[in-house]
């Protein structure tokens, strides 16, 4: 092998590499975008997500295994947890819902996971617009 061989070889690896994360970053651009629609506020990380919709008075929860749509008055209880060994985060939201009752969404920061917390105990509880 020549080294001009062995440096195309080497930019057609690395053009492929690079190829490979721009389709996956438009991947993820367009599955956060379709998630988030019809919602005024939405976070997504890791395999999980949440979205809220105050004119429609709904929630969307994603994790790895389903996602669903509820009214904000089928949510029960939620509660934060921030995990400080592994600098994350969680917040739990039971809801009304015999096959998927329990939804956990990841967080890495925890001002995330406060102002989520926060949204969603004023649109449960005080039924304040976004």
């Amino acid at each position: 092998m020549t080294v001009g061989t062995f440096f195309l070889l080497l930019v057609l690896g690395a053009g492929a590499l690079v190829a490979v994360g721009v389709v996956r970053t438009l991947r993820s651009r367009s599955d956060q975008a379709a998630f988030a629609a019809e919602f005024d506020q939405s976070y997504l990380y890791s395999n999980s997500a949440l979205a809220l919709s105050m004119a429609r008075s709904r929630i969307k929860l994603r994790t790895t295994r389903a996602t669903k749509i509820y009214t904000l008055s089928d949510v029960r209880t939620w509660e934060k947890h921030w995990h400080n060994s592994k600098r994350q985060g969680t917040l739990t939201l039971s809801v009304r819902d015999a096959d998927h009752p329990v939804w956990t969404i990841k967080f890495y920061r925890e001002s995330d996971m406060n102002r989520w917390y926060e949204l969603l105990n004023q649109a449960i509880n005080d039924g304040a617009t976004l």
